[in-house]
């Protein structure tokens, strides 16, 4: 924008001083020519200062806009990410409504939901820091508890919820 003020600025110097010159050569006689020729520049630094200005009004109209739509699109985003918040939320109550109509354990809870979120035996039982044997018995008696066979069927109950 800056720079648009400054050519501006100097289209409208152009055409002041031209239009002086012009002045001085009518009454100075000087050839028609010549006096054509300054008439011709000052239309045309017009005319380049006219196009300038629209140009500018066109892009300042168009920025206005954009900053309009970022705003609603940042305010949807707003409102998007709250749902899915929400949205979470209630899929986690559901899973520990679920987790406590079948009984289990806090332990078995912390276990169901790391089968659930797809980690494997072996890295349940690292961030436990029990042995795989402990978290298998764990897992086949909350297996047991929701009358699944394993974790992929577990996983699916709590994904069909979400359909």
């Amino acid at each position: 924008m800056h720079k648009d003020k400054l050519i501006s600025f100097t289209l409208i110097l152009i055409v002041i001083f031209k239009l002086i010159d012009l002045s001085i050569d009518i009454l100075s006689n000087v050839e028609p020519v010549h006096i054509w020729q300054e008439i011709m520049l000052i239309v045309l630094s017009l005319a380049l200062f006219v196009y300038l200005m629209i140009d500018i009004h066109r892009r300042t109209t168009n920025e206005k806009l954009n900053l309009a739509q970022l705003t609603v699109s940042k305010e949807n985003i707003r409102l998007l990410n709250q749902q899915l918040e929400n949205s979470k939320v209630v899929f986690f109550n559901e899973i520990k409504m679920q987790f406590q109509k079948w009984g289990l354990t806090a332990t078995e809870k912390e276990i169901a939901l790391l089968l659930i979120k797809g980690l494997s035996t072996s890295e349940i039982a690292s961030i436990r820091k029990k042995s795989e044997k402990t978290i298998s018995n764990q897992s086949s008696a909350i297996y047991k508890k929701a009358d699944v066979s394993g974790r992929h069927e577990l996983a699916a109950l709590f994904f069909e919820m979400l359909l």
